[in-house]
């Protein structure tokens, strides 16, 4: 009786603090971007590869062969390189974050541009899209939850220039920023569930983004935490999916090629199964690589996060019955254990300052 009261107790407050929000109106989406402003960040650079098979076109992607490896040691590494070049930072900061009407403020996005110079300078989506070689594949980046402006512009330069380091050529990199700081209860049951919600509503936010890329250029996203979910919300989108009842109403490129990186991923570990969260983002997919960390302690008590959670994707990876689920779409899935190289952290910086992690995320970029 006691174990009885004790769970039932658990579960109402669960519900109170990650209480789920519904929405029923249609609503017109994205209106071109506001100007911005400027900010600076400083750099390093570590280099490693290590190839994959390449895919002629999306038909050959049920029989992709994924290489059986569940260690980093493998991976061969090359000397450091200084990079030279730019990447751009596409802020939803400023935009709406929410597709309810009383809450709703402006669509759009802020465009910053990082010149070789190191200067970071005020633009805008058109200007980003003419820059871009739509002969080259993009390499789109989304980061967690509790990261400010100034540490997202750090850890941006600083991923750049590793990864540029290691790409060997001309990278093409956005990062996307989305408002994962503030504001805060400091009840952190709140702020996290808080800030999943925000997330998911975000992917229409990198859907957006995605859509403004040249169709030709095949696209690399990337997410760490609940970037994971934005990517994967966006994803979905891109697959004929709807997030909070609303379906993306552009063309995200009928024909574009999409490869996935997940990073202590803060999802259930079966939101990609048909009929669930994400259900719609492996359809879009050539292939997808989730690195696996069953140490990382800010996910351990992510079944406690609200009702009926599991275990997050990070910890648990994708289970067989997930595997058996998804049918076809299980063999563009890959999964590297990272555990040894990260013990209990779950911070993005730990893992692109490990030159190993490095090197198995880059072969990613290589279309």
């Amino acid at each position: 009786m006691r174990r009885t009261v004790n769970f039932l107790f658990r579960l109402l407050a669960c519900s109170l603090i990650a209480l789920p929000v519904s929405a029923d109106e249609t609503v017109p989406l994205f209106i071109p971007e506001p100007a911005a402003s400027a900010t600076t960040a400083d750099s390093q650079a570590i280099p490693a590869s290590r190839p994959i098979p390449f895919l002629e076109n999306t038909t050959q992607i049920a029989s992709l062969p994924i290489p059986e490896v569940d260690t980093l040691d493998q991976y061969p590494t090359v000397p450091a390189q200084t990079c030279q070049g730019g990447y751009w930072i596409v802020s939803s900061r400023g935009s709406v974050q929410s597709i309810h009407e009383a809450c709703r403020g402006p669509w759009g996005l802020n465009v910053y541009q990082r010149l070789p110079s190191g200067q970071l300078v005020g633009s805008n989506i058109s200007s980003m899209r003419a820059s871009l070689d739509p002969n080259l594949p993009v390499c789109i980046f989304s980061h967690g939850s509790f990261v400010t402006w100034e540490s997202q512009c750090r850890q941006a330069h600083a991923l750049y220039q590793r990864m540029s380091a290691c790409y060997g050529k001309h990278l093409q990199m956005v990062f996307f920023t989305w408002p994962s700081d503030g504001p805060k209860t400091y009840i952190p049951s709140i702020d996290v569930a808080v800030r999943a919600r925000r997330a998911d509503f975000n992917g229409f936010h990198f859907a957006y983004l995605i859509s403004q890329v040249p169709e030709s250029c095949p696209v690399t996203l990337m997410g760490h935490s609940h970037g994971v979910a934005i990517v994967l919300s966006a994803l979905h989108l891109a697959g004929g999916g709807a997030i909070e009842g609303h379906y993306f109403p552009y063309s995200m490129g009928a024909n574009r090629r999409y490869r996935a990186v997940l990073a202590a991923g803060a999802i259930d570990h079966n939101w990609l199964n048909p009929g669930q969260r994400y259900g719609c983002a492996l359809n879009r997919l050539e292939c997808l690589l989730n690195l696996r960390n069953r140490h990382d302690l800010a996910l351990a008590f992510y079944p406690l996060s609200r009702p009926f959670a599991v275990r997050a994707l990070a910890r648990s990876g994708f289970t067989n019955r997930d595997y058996e689920q998804v049918g076809y779409n299980a063999g563009k899935i890959r999964e590297v254990d990272v555990t040894a190289y990260l013990g209990v952290s779950h911070q993005w910086p730990d893992y692109f300052q490990q030159t190993a992690i490095v090197g198995t995320i880059v072969p990613y970029l290589n279309f």
